[in-house]
């Protein structure tokens, strides 16, 4: 049906999402990974058999989505409009793709010259595939300044291999749902976040300790594997490497964990150079702490305190929180003090997130 619109109206197309899920036509017994309808509309010429193709359609294409799709169900045609139709993208979110080369996913990035924001929600494949890096020697974009990855096993954080180093990287957000496999992803991690060095300047760090990715919850792991789990960051992921790192976002479920992560994962005697510290769930943290709570083995509010105060974070300057209706709002900023007077004594900001509060 897309196909029959006239082209005047698909040139302002400015968003296209694309998904191998809901194909009727296939059985329900085959992964979605295996659908073809991605490949069909990608082969597909408009309007006749020999009408335009996709370069000439979607030409002021600024975000693309993919969604379940296996590359190894495009065929030639497929892929060629793929690599040479969406010159105009800027913003690429590939969710859970699969490649069953890892040489694929760099060819696909570096086809979009003005690409600026990518979005990985990686999946392995049956098969599993060699890493090799630069494989093809292709330059990533110019402009692309922000990634964003999610883990749902081993090959999103495998996939860094084939954008490092990304020399004008500006933003990273880093989701992990793999807890308990946290040692090769803090590896790949650290290396990647390495090579970037002086160009980063905004970090965020999203971790779901007890659900993974399609939102099934665990076992949460007792504080002494928690710790386990950090110490690997730690171990992995050295931050210093980053001396432009100025905002870090902590996101770490469930909120006691976030204690945990500020003592054994970032702890360090040589000050990182943030100064902005946002905690999106802080006011939960902080009623997660109470003593009349029995599920934080003795964690307490004053140890979220002390963990703020470490020497990795003595240049930190401004802490954000997200509003989330635990104090009253008029009065959230000086409950959150209250709790937090160690560090209050340094010049700090204690601010609520603009973007909470509007929502």
């Amino acid at each position: 049906e897309l196909c029959k619109h006239p082209l005047s109206t698909l040139k302002l197309v400015g968003a296209l999402f694309l998904s191998n899920v809901g194909n009727t036509r296939v059985s329900l017994l085959r992964s979605p990974l295996h659908h073809t309808a991605v490949n069909t509309f990608f082969s597909k010429r408009f309007h006749t058999r020999g009408g335009p193709i996709l370069e000439n359609v979607f030409t002021q294409l600024k975000k693309l989505t993919l969604d379940r799709v296996g590359w190894w169900t495009l065929n030639n045609i497929a892929r060629d409009s793929l690599y040479n139709g969406f010159r105009s993208v800027t913003e690429l979110h590939l969710r859970h793709v699969s490649f069953s080369d890892i040489q694929e996913l760099q060819v696909l990035i570096c086809s979009f010259p003005l690409l600026e924001r990518l979005h990985l929600t990686l999946q392995q494949p049956s098969a599993s595939y060699s890493v090799v890096k630069n494989p093809t020697g292709l330059q990533l974009p110019k402009r692309l300044y922000a990634i964003d990855i999610t883990t749902v096993d081993e090959a999103t954080f495998q996939g860094l291999s084939v954008i490092t180093p990304c020399p004008s990287l500006r933003q990273f957000c880093w989701r992990s749902n793999v807890f308990y496999e946290l040692e090769d992803e803090c590896r790949n991690v650290g290396e990647f976040l390495e090579a970037t060095g002086s160009s980063l300047v905004e970090l965020s760090l999203i971790f779901n300790v007890d659900m993974l990715s399609n939102d099934i919850r665990i076992r949460q792991p007792t504080n002494k594997v928690a710790i386990q789990q950090f110490m690997r960051f730690h171990d992995c992921v050295d931050l210093t490497k980053n001396p432009s790192l100025q905002r870090v976002t902590l996101d770490i479920r469930p909120d006691p964990y976030l204690v945990l992560f500020l003592q054994y994962a970032i702890r360090n005697e040589q000050a990182l150079s943030v100064q902005s510290l946002y905690i999106p769930f802080l006011e939960n943290v902080i009623f997660s702490l109470n003593p009349r709570i029995l599920s934080n083995e003795g964690l307490t509010q004053n140890d979220l305190d002390i963990a703020l105060q470490q020497p990795a974070l003595a240049n930190l300057r401004r802490l954000e929180f997200g509003v989330q209706g635990f104090f009253p709002r008029q009065s959230v900023t000086e409950k959150i003090a209250q709790v937090l007077s160690g560090l209050m004594e340094r010049p700090m900001l204690l601010l609520p997130n603009q973007d909470d509060c509007a929502a």
